[in-house]
């Protein structure tokens, strides 16, 4: 018997992580700069929902740290999504809006989000 390599690239538990939940010492928590939230997002569809409502401010001050891709490297276990989140990181000047439309563009093209 013989296994033949696949043709395709294995994207494990890619269901899992767009809406199942992971251990909330894996979540991501929008806090802010000043710990003032603790938004849990414990899938990438709770991610884009909360990205979508928090204030600028909050979002922004995750952004300059790296936190997003971090996560998406670290927890989602993704490094094509980590990447693009990092290259949206590194913008000097984009703004709060422009950054999360960026990254949810990236998470939609990478795996299929329920309507």
């Amino acid at each position: 018997m013989r296994i033949i390599p696949s043709r395709t690239e294995r994207r494990r538990h890619s269901r899992k992580y767009a809406e199942g939940e992971v251990a909330p010492h894996h979540s991501f928590y929008f806090r802010g700069p000043e710990g003032r939230l603790n938004l849990r997002a414990q899938n990438l569809i709770l991610f884009m929902q909360l990205a979508e409502g928090v204030d600028e401010e909050t979002w922004m001050y995750h952004l300059r740290r790296g936190d997003y891709s971090r996560w998406f490297r670290k927890v989602i276990k993704d490094k094509v999504l980590a990447a693009r989140a990092a290259g949206v990181e590194s913008m000097a000047d984009v703004s709060a809006g422009d950054s999360r439309g960026l990254i949810a563009e990236a998470i939609k093209e990478h795996y299929t989000l329920p309507a």
